[in-house]
């Protein structure tokens, strides 16, 4: 009889190693045996952004969780920050300028970072929602994510925008 229950491995940072290769790919080893090229997947995306880290091969099977990366040495810490801030890039809109609806794709007029941004959204029900209570996550047609965390605290004049898109 095969046991069917969930079963975590979790990783000792004192035995993990991490490191980009010369091709700038993230690569893992376990015990000084190099388990090759691996992905970082943020088992809380937003909320644990350093904890809970669920190392993957290119075949997206899981090799092990580690439960924070700030057990880690400093290269290798190093090494999974860039690697995490790289794969969830997400920036902050601060202002939303404009929405226009044009056949079916919504065009965004925003600021981010000081600097204005267009995206296109399709499909508004799917592609902007709330993460969290206050957490507004806006996903464009090229897969790029935004957020705007404190959804409350954004200008009136960007809520009204907003408001009629969210269900």
């Amino acid at each position: 009889m095969t046991d069917n229950r969930l079963s975590i491995e979790f990783l000792n940072p004192e035995e993990c190693s991490f490191e980009f290769n010369s091709n700038g790919f993230l690569v893992f080893t376990l015990n000084n045996e190099c388990k090759g090229r691996v992905k970082l997947i943020r088992s809380y995306p937003y909320t644990l952004k350093e904890e809970y880290i669920c190392v993957q091969n290119l075949e997206n099977e899981e090799i092990g969780i580690i439960r924070s990366i700030k057990d880690l040495d400093e290269s290798s810490y190093s090494a999974c920050s860039k690697e995490l801030e790289n794969r969830y890039y997400c920036p902050c809109v601060t202002s939303v300028k404009s929405i226009k609806e044009r056949m079916g794709h919504f065009y965004f007029e925003t600021i981010i970072d000081g600097k204005d941004k267009s995206f296109t959204v399709r499909d508004l029900t799917r592609n902007l929602r709330f993460s969290s209570e206050n957490t507004l996550l806006i996903f464009d047609v090229d897969g790029n994510r935004y957020i705007i965390p404190e959804y409350e605290k954004i200008e009136q004049k960007s809520r009204r925008l907003l408001e009629p898109y969210l269900y």
